[in-house]
């Protein structure tokens, strides 16, 4: 890239919509054409944030809803400052499998902390520090559903209730109204899918 400052890429959506996949390609095609890039992933990036992840995401926990919050902005602060910040000040694009979208989903709506509660949250303590740009997977509940039964190693959030993927569904709905978001269809092909991200990233480094 020959931008004086790198390019900062988030990828978000609900359980088994893909990302992860569409993110090994990704870097399959940066590898090719020797494009400098970073991989991470949220909760996490970091020693420190891995071990934060596994607390929060661990099956059987006390962690209540405000623990949890302010969990995830430290993981993020030491994300931040500790690996996308040196990256994209070296002029690399930084790829994150989930960020700030993940908690105001999540956290704020799903689990009733409130969006614009942890927004406010995110801007005070991480100075509003947001990806450039954001493809967010858009996949019905049903085929959730039914590629979640396929899915060996499960975490809490991968949970089989409807009710629960229709209100991910819902609140990624709700804060994606802005021109940050690039809207995927996730159940269209690997390869289509593929081809229209790396067309955007051609676009925009």
């Amino acid at each position: 890239m020959n931008k004086k400052k790198g390019l900062f890429i988030s990828f978000e959506g609900p359980e088994a919509s893909g990302k992860s996949s569409q993110i090994l390609l990704l870097q399959k095609y940066l590898t090719k054409k020797k494009i400098p890039f970073i991989t991470t992933r949220e909760p996490g990036g970091t020693k420190l944030a891995e071990s934060l992840r596994n607390l929060i995401l661990k099956k059987k926990s006390d962690i209540n809803i405000d623990e949890e919050i302010l969990m995830l902005m430290a993981a993020r602060s030491h994300h931040i400052n500790n690996v996308i910040k040196p990256s994209l000040d070296k002029g690399s694009l930084v790829i994150s499998d989930r960020f700030a979208d993940s908690t105001f989903v999540y956290q704020g709506y799903v689990n009733n902390f409130g969006i614009q509660k942890t927004k406010s949250l995110h801007k005070n303590i991480l100075n509003n520090f947001l990806p450039h740009k954001t493809f967010l997977f858009n996949l019905s509940t049903s085929k959730i559903i039914a590629r979640l039964k396929n899915r060996k190693s499960k975490n809490k959030y991968d949970k089989l209730e409807r009710n629960f993927h229709d209100q991910v569904n819902r609140g990624y709905e709700l804060i994606s109204k802005n021109k940050r978001f690039i809207k995927i269809d996730a159940s269209k092909s690997i390869s289509s899918i593929n081809k229209k991200i790396i067309s955007t990233i051609n676009l925009l480094i």
